[in-house]
């Protein structure tokens, strides 16, 4: 298995408003591919972490797949159930919504109706997404 193969997926079903996790990791001030931004210049992203195995362990919410209409949002380093989620569904969050610019935008698959496309970052989201988005938006995406 890839690491592009990897996805979190609910074990039990989990209901409306609940803390998943929290989310930890290296800070730095560089995006990456993997990491998560969690401040207007800091983001999160795994340290040297000595084998896959202990990397799926620790960072474990970088295989939190992207979703236009997600089922988690992250707020204050920790994922939130957005809705109910059922045994098998995948926990997912809209990437737009922590991101400034991408490190490396990607083309979305999620077949949402709600689907942007291009996944870039909330810069480059249009007014009608900002507002369809605005209560997931980090604060410092308020005013990208």
């Amino acid at each position: 298995m890839t690491q592009a193969d990897r996805r979190l997926v609910a074990t039990a079903p989990i209901a409306a408003g609940t803390l998943l996790f929290d989310i930890t990791g290296h800070e730095t001030p560089t995006p990456t591919r993997y990491s998560l931004q969690v401040g207007s210049t800091l983001h999160l992203d795994q340290d040297c972490a000595r084998s896959e195995e202990e990397v799926v362990q620790r960072y474990f919410w970088r295989y939190m797949n992207h979703h236009c209409e997600p089922t988690v949002g992250i707020r204050d380093r920790a994922a939130w159930a957005r809705r109910a989620i059922r045994v098998g569904e995948p926990i997912t969050f809209d990437y737009n919504t922590t991101e400034r610019d991408m490190a490396e935008p990607f083309t979305c698959h999620c077949e949402s109706t709600e689907c942007v496309g291009t996944v870039r970052g909330a810069r480059h989201l249009s007014s009608e997404q900002r507002v369809r988005a605005a209560d997931q938006l980090s604060p410092w995406l308020l005013d990208a």
